[in-house]
């Protein structure tokens, strides 16, 4: 059978989405602010890299349809994280090697060319079973960040050593450089527990295996995909994704410290990265600034919700260590450039079971800070109403729980799509306060508690028209110490 040239398969697939794109109807659930697809299905990122001056975000991208498909590798790029030009296809499943999909990777630079390192898929009967299929780890290089070509030594790692991992779950290559050699982490799995591993290269073409990073005890899941390893605050911190977790998407991290020498990473306990329902595959970056810069996942089934598209990437977050074992996740500074329209609220006191609602502040894109004293508030109970309808039938709730010290996202009451309720314990911090930072952008909310300490994501898809905003409270009095609130331009 003759297939199609790399350069042939790009080109149709472009032709696709571009076709697509001309039938697209005005969508009040779109995202506005977040990167995303101009059509279609997308999930993982990929080769995240700042680069010549640019922020280059790659993704998981299926050009046919809304639904999971034919796996190419997407393109964007931004000069401030906030405003992203979309590039042409960077990969397309062309060779036999890859014939059933370009799966998720990263990239690097070396010598002034742009490496792409992804997990060839291939599937090994004609129903393309869960375990029926080949990985393998390949490589793609460009002169100019735009156009890709895939080497001739493909596949630069075939199959991991036989009784470490299986070659039919074998992925996720993210590669970094530490002194003059090269290091790659990947994700495998053996005997149903998820490995993360380690090899190092001094050429980015021979690859040899290092040694196991992480291996799952049985509670950490049977697959161990996405992984990432950095340095950050003096320590090594690992991200990987646990597949088969209490049926949910998890994604978390463990901190400690790596013996490259070795191949042994010694760490701490294994921590969520986001708490809330919609986050997944997260990857890191660092920038001119030496920020270390996350971008996750936030699926969705476009499908069932009638979409011309399906997904988006998560606000870009910054991490950073101090200490302990907790990273602090937050928005980037970038951010603030969306801000307009600023009202202010200093000293209110929330009373029991009253609406409290202020002109002005309403909204569907909007950035919202508010601290609350808890020195000052003996509520058992209280919190925002977000997208909430004139009748109050619809609204999603976000409350902080004073007995149990917990926050929590409550999508009964949301609109379209998955419901249900997620929580996240937090700690106050040593001035007694309660500080919850909230994005909205149409149909995507992500709230960062106490500067980071944790997070919570997810998608809600109410009636265009829901957009009010209220606070509340139970069982008593809750006062805000302040309120801060601002529109976000488009």
């Amino acid at each position: 059978m003759n297939r199609l040239s790399h350069q042939e398969a790009l080109n149709i697939a472009g032709a696709s989405v571009e076709e697509a794109v001309g039938f697209v109807m005005e969508d009040p659930h779109r995202v506005t602010y977040h990167a995303s697809a101009p059509v279609f299905w997308m999930n993982d990122p990929n080769g995240l890299i700042y680069y010549q001056g640019e922020y280059h975000l790659f993704y998981q991208h299926n050009p046919y349809g809304v639904e999971w498909g034919s796996i190419h590798w997407a393109h964007m790029k931004s000069k401030d994280l906030i405003h992203w030009e979309h590039l042409p296809m960077a990969l397309a499943p062309s060779e036999e090697y890859d014939r059933d999909g370009c799966f998720s990777g990263s990239a690097v630079e070396h010598e002034g060319r742009l490496y792409l390192f992804y997990t060839a898929n291939r599937f090994t009967s004609a129903k393309g079973l869960p375990d029926d299929l080949i990985q393998q780890q390949c490589v793609a290089v460009s002169s100019d960040g735009i156009n890709f070509d895939k080497i001739e030594q493909n596949p630069v790692i075939a199959a991991p050593p036989e009784s470490i991992g299986q070659t039919n779950h074998f992925r996720d290559p993210k590669v970094w450089k530490r002194g003059d050699a090269w290091y790659m982490v990947l994700g495998t799995k053996k005997h149903g527990r998820g490995k993360v591993v380690l090899y190092h290269s001094a050429d980015l073409i021979q690859w040899q295996f290092l040694g196991v990073l992480t291996e799952s005890d049985g509670t950490l899941g049977h697959m161990h995909e996405c992984p990432d390893l950095f340095p950050l605050g003096g320590k090594d911190v690992l991200l990987y994704s646990p597949e088969g977790v209490g049926g949910e998407s998890l994604s978390g991290y463990s901190i400690g410290e790596l013996d490259y020498d070795k191949g042994v990473f010694r760490h701490g306990a294994f921590r969520r990265l986001d708490y809330g329902f919609n986050f997944y595959a997260p990857q890191t970056m660092t920038d001119d600034r030496g920020r270390r810069i996350l971008f996750g996942w936030m699926p969705m089934n476009g499908k069932s919700l009638d979409k011309s598209w399906a997904g988006c990437m998560t606000l870009p977050r910054e991490l950073k260590y101090t200490g302990g074992n907790r990273l602090q996740i937050q928005p980037v500074d970038e951010m603030k450039l969306l801000r307009t329209n600023h009202l202010k609220v200093e000293e209110y006191f929330i009373t029991d079971h009253r609406r409290h609602a202020f002109r002005g502040i309403s909204g569907d894109c909007i950035e919202m800070i508010v601290v609350f004293d808890l020195h000052r508030t003996d509520a058992k109970q209280f919190g925002l109403h977000v997208r909430r309808s004139k009748d109050g039938r619809e609204k999603t709730v976000v409350s902080y729980d004073a007995e149990t010290g917990s926050v929590s996202i409550d999508r009964t009451h949301s609109g379209e799509g998955d419901k249900g309720v997620r929580e996240c314990a937090v700690e106050a911090d040593r001035d007694r306060t309660l500080k919850l930072q909230l994005f909205l952008d149409r149909s995507t909310l992500e709230l960062f508690i106490n500067e980071g300490d944790a997070v919570m994501s997810g998608f809600i898809f109410p009636d265009p028209a829901s957009t009010g905003i209220e606070l509340f409270s139970v069982g008593g009095t809750a006062v805000v110490q302040s309120l801060d609130f601002w529109e976000m331009a488009r």
